[in-house]
C-alpha cells in the first residue's frame, strides 16, 4: 500500500512539474492549448493511431527475430508476451512490463498445452532488442543528417562529454572488477555468462540482426509518421530531419523512467522539440498529447484483445469438458 501511494504520489509530482516547466518555461496559454486540441479531427487521429499500431507490429516482429531457434518461440507467444508487458509499462510502473516479457517468453503453452521453456537467455534477448532499438535511430538520425542542414537545438555538449566518457571508463572497471572477480566464486554467475552467450547469438548472425535493424527502423519510422500526420492535422509541415530530430530527443527525454507512462515527460519532451522546430508551444503541447494518446490507446486495444481472445479460448474448453462431466454423472 505504502509503494502504491508513493508511485501515485511521485506520478502527480512529475506531470505537475511538467506542466508548470511548461508554462513558465515555455510560455504556454492554457486557452490556446486547449484550442489546438480541439482542432484535431478524427480522422488524423485514426491515422496516427494506425501508425501506432503498425509501430507496435515491427516491435513484435523485432523481438520474435531475435529470439534463437532453439527457443521455439511462435509469433502469436512473442505478441502476447511483448503486448501485455508494454501495456504494464504504459500503466504501471516503470520497468515492470520489461520483466513480464522476460517471464511470458520464458514460458509458453505449445499446441497441447504443455507448458514449454522458450530459454534461458531471455532477458539477454531483450538487452539485444534494445541495442537493435538504439542502432535503428542511429540510422534514422544519419539519414536526416545527409538531408538539408537545419537549425538544431543549441546544446553545449563540450561540457558534458568528458564527464560522460569519464563516468563510463570508471564503470566499466568497476563492473570488470566486480564481475570477473566473483566470477570463479559462483557457478551462477558462470551459467548467466552462457545464457547471455545464447542471448547474443543474434550479434553473431548478420542475417537475423539486419532483420532487427530493419524492424527497428520500421518502428521508428511508424511513430515519426504518426507524428507527420498530426502536424499537418494542426497546419504545420516539419521536414523529414526535423520529424527524426523531434523524436530522437523524446526518446532522450523518456530514456530514464520517472513516472509510470513517462506521463509529462513525454508530453514535455516531445513539445519542446517541436518548438524549437518553429511550432507554438500550445500546438507543439497539443500535438505531443495526442501523440502519447494514440501510443496509450494503441496498445491498450491489443491488451484488450488478447484477453478476450484467451477468455474466449478458456470458455471454449469449459464447453469442452462440460459435456464430458455429465455423461459421467
Amino acid at each position: 500500500m505504502k509503494n502504491k501511494l508513493t508511485l501515485i504520489v511521485v506520478t502527480f509530482l512529475v506531470i505537475g512539474i511538467s506542466v508548470i516547466f511548461i508554462a513558465k518555461t515555455m510560455h504556454l496559454d492554457r486557452g490556446a492549448y486547449f484550442n489546438a486540441i480541439a482542432k484535431f479531427q478524427l480522422t488524423y487521429c485514426l491515422a496516427a493511431l494506425a501508425a501506432a499500431f503498425f509501430q507496435t507490429i515491427f516491435q513484435i516482429n523485432r523481438l520474435w527475430v531475435l529470439f534463437p531457434k532453439e527457443a521455439k518461440l511462435k509469433w502469436a507467444h512473442t505478441a502476447r508476451a511483448f503486448t501485455y508487458g508494454q501495456f504494464l509499462n504504459t500503466f504501471g510502473p516503470n520497468g515492470a512490463g520489461d520483466v513480464l516479457k522476460v517471464v511470458l517468453t520464458r514460458k509458453h503453452e505449445d499446441k497441447q498445452g504443455r507448458q514449454v521453456e522458450a530459454s534461458e537467455s531471455s532477458a539477454i534477448v531483450f538487452v539485444v532488442d534494445k541495442l537493435a532499438d538504439v542502432g535503428s535511430i542511429i540510422l534514422l538520425t544519419l539519414i536526416a543528417l545527409l538531408q538539408a542542414p537545419i537549425a538544431l537545438p543549441e546544446i553545449e555538449w563540450n561540457k558534458h562529454v568528458r564527464l560522460i566518457l569519464l563516468g563510463a571508463i570508471v564503470l566499466s572497471l568497476v563492473f570488470y572488477i566486480l564481475f570477473f572477480g566473483f566470477r570463479k566464486r559462483s557457478g551462477a554467475i558462470a551459467q548467466w555468462i552462457e545464457g547471455f552467450k545464447v542471448g547474443l547469438q543474434a550479434l553473431r548472425e548478420p542475417k537475423r540482426f539486419s532483420s532487427a535493424l530493419l524492424m527497428g527502423a520500421g518502428n521508428s519510422l511508424s511513430k515519426v509518421i504518426a507524428l507527420h500526420i498530426l502536424c499537418v492535422a494542426l497546419g504545420f509541415s516539419l521536414s523529414y530531419p526535423e520529424l527524426v530530430f523531434s523524436i530522437l530527443i523524446l526518446n532522450l527525454g523518456i530514456s530514464v523512467p520517472i513516472s509510470p507512462g513517462n506521463l509529462g515527460v513525454y508530453e514535455a519532451s516531445l513539445a519542446f522539440a517541436l518548438s524549437k522546430f518553429g511550432a507554438p508551444m500550445a500546438e507543439s503541447l497539443a500535438i505531443a498529447t495526442v501523440h502519447h494518446a494514440c501510443q496509450m490507446i494503441e496498445i491498450a486495444v491489443l491488451a484488450l484483445l488478447f484477453w478476450l481472445h484467451e477468455r474466449w479460448q478458456d470458455w471454449q474448453r469449459e464447453s469442452k469438458v462440460q459435456p464430458v462431466t455429465q455423461i459421467g454423472k
